[in-house]
């Protein structure tokens, strides 16, 4: 299964209701669920978490504590090439950002599960294995 910042930032941040992302979490560290994203994913949480202590919204401690729980996590971090994610980005007109996890997600033919409520309104109806993440159960 993929996985976008979204989840990871919906899990972490202290004020973030999102208890399906933890349970996300919390089944891939059991192994019940392997997760997967592009490289992107380290810069995405790392600078959201960096936004977020900048803006007051966490402490710096907590900004250190969240990038060292997402990375003990050990989610398989794979490339993607130059250009790759412009098919889909142009497709459904959302950033090469967002196109970068569908592209994974469509190339390894594995769900994409997100809390970006916007990308997953813009791309569900055509692409039904994207996965809004409060609907998460236990497989």
């Amino acid at each position: 299964m993929i996985v976008d910042a979204s989840v990871l930032l919906n899990a972490f941040f202290p004020d973030e209701d999102q208890p399906q992302a933890q349970l996300l979490l919390r089944d891939h560290a059991s192994g019940r669920v392997r997760l997967k994203a592009p490289t992107l994913l380290i810069y995405e949480v790392s600078n959201a978490v960096w936004q977020a202590e900048r803006r007051g919204r966490i402490a710096s401690a907590q900004t250190d504590e969240i990038l060292q729980a997402v990375s003990a996590l050990g989610i398989d971090l794979m490339p993607l090439e130059w250009g790759e994610t412009l098919p889909l980005a142009r497709r459904f007109g959302r950033s090469a950002y967002d196109a970068t996890y569908l592209t994974l997600a469509e190339r390894m033919g594995e769900q994409l599960i997100t809390g970006d409520m916007r990308l997953y309104n813009t791309v569900h109806p055509t692409l039904a294995w994207v996965v809004w993440v409060g609907e998460y159960t236990t497989e």
